[in-house]
């Protein structure tokens, strides 16, 4: 059996430690970006015109409904 110092031991359980978390963190880091999807859908930005509302449509129509008023206005920037 190889002698070791108590100091050294407990260093190496340390880094195996270390090493486990570190793996597991890489393991799931990349599994969490798998499961992202890669493109996503262009939202539209809205300004109502009566009311001064800002709000956001997913939909690609000319013109959406505000959802304080009520009123129709027109997209003011898509991404």
């Amino acid at each position: 059996m190889i002698p070791i110092s108590l100091p050294v031991w407990f260093l190496l359980v340390l880094l195996v430690h270390l090493a486990g978390i570190f793996v597991l963190s890489i393991y799931y880091a990349v599994r969490r970006f798998r499961r992202l999807p890669h493109r996503r859908e262009a939202s539209f930005v809205f300004r109502c015109s009566s009311c001064g509302h800002v709000y956001f449509d997913r939909r690609n129509v000319p013109m959406a409904e505000c959802e304080k008023c009520g009123a129709m206005n027109e997209n003011i920037k898509s991404f």
